[in-house]
């Protein structure tokens, strides 16, 4: 990909979805120290409270409890907060040793599966003359540099209350692969926008966006031969092979690899708990082959509604 965007740049590309006001929307170099890689791809990653686990190591990051969390070869990013009921809640950028604070992440963050880039949407875009507005940015996530931003379809014209715009129809980021990043802005009635991250350039739809995720409410393996529901609370339904988890309640912990699902299994499921108090709810982290409709138990947890895994929507 790397190779693709700078022949993008050595033919001067600087177009794609930008707007009448001029700004800046093309696939760009990113720039920045390269980091090391820290993370193996295939380890088991989780986190409960202030413990991160990576395969075999743990990391503390008291006080700050982690509320969620994304995977790169060369770091975590983490939403942390020291209160769970008010926050205020914070991203960062783990590598093991420090957090990196990641300023202005408004809405989700997201990265792509082999974790080489991330994307987010920051409130204090270009500046308009209603206000600065919000616009998506995507991350080499090896350097830490920006390739791309747009603040297309944010509104900002003469007027516009931003801060109902947004809570009204509040941008997100919906999916993120090395070459495309499909996103929501706030134009209309919030149109879809799909970037080629090859040339910078953009389509907007009003339709909902023919994908295959792989969490959330109903989704698929990454090799899209399976598809997952998960639309009962704490039960997971697998098409054509539906597995026996060996506990009561289950919830969707990522994938290990193009079939191999993490699962969350309890046999016991309060519907509401105190975040600010250490949960006792015992839980199973099992790896389930689809292929073969078996579960490996890996771990048990004592807190399972704690546990927060990388790459799973934050709200399911």
């Amino acid at each position: 990909m790397r190779g693709l965007v700078g022949l993008v740049l050595l033919v001067g590309l600087l177009v794609g979805c930008g707007d009448s006001t001029g700004d800046p929307a093309g696939v760009r170099e990113p720039t920045g120290t390269p980091r090391s890689a820290v993370f193996e791809p295939g380890q088991l990653v989780w986190a409960q409270r202030s413990t991160v686990h990576v395969g075999d190591t743990t990391y503390d990051v008291s006080p700050q409890l982690v509320r969620s969390m994304s995977w790169t070869p060369y770091g975590l990013y983490l939403e942390v907060t020291q209160d769970p009921n008010n926050g205020p809640f914070h991203e960062v950028f783990y590598v093991g040793a420090a957090m990196e604070p990641v300023n202005d992440v408004y809405t989700n963050l997201i990265t792509s599966p082999d974790g080489e880039l991330a994307a987010w949407i920051e409130r204090n875009g270009p500046k308009r003359p209603s206000g600065r507005v919000a616009q998506v940015v995507v991350v080499d996530t090896r350097t830490g540099g920006r390739i791309y931003e747009s603040a297309d379809g944010m509104g900002g014209e003469e007027g516009d209350d931003l801060a109902d715009l947004y809570e009204e129809l509040p941008p997100s980021v919906i999916d993120l692969t090395d070459d495309q990043l499909v996103w929501r802005n706030s134009a209309g009635s919030g149109a879809v926008v799909t970037t080629d991250l090859r040339t910078g350039e953009s389509t907007a739809s009003d339709d909902e966006p023919d994908l295959k995720p792989t969490s959330g409410y109903e989704y698929w393996s990454p090799d899209g031969r399976y598809r997952v529901d998960a639309t009962t609370t704490g039960k997971l339904r697998v098409r054509h092979v539906q597995v026996d988890f060996g506990h009561r309640f289950q919830t969707q912990g990522g994938w290990l690899d193009d079939h191999t699902m993490l699962v969350l299994a309890q046999d016991h499921y309060p519907m509401s708990f105190d975040p600010t108090v250490p949960d006792t709810t015992p839980g199973f982290l099992l790896a389930c082959d689809l292929d073969a409709g078996t579960c490996e138990q890996l771990a048990e947890v004592e807190g399972a509604r704690e546990v927060a895994f990388p790459g799973v929507d934050a709200e399911y």
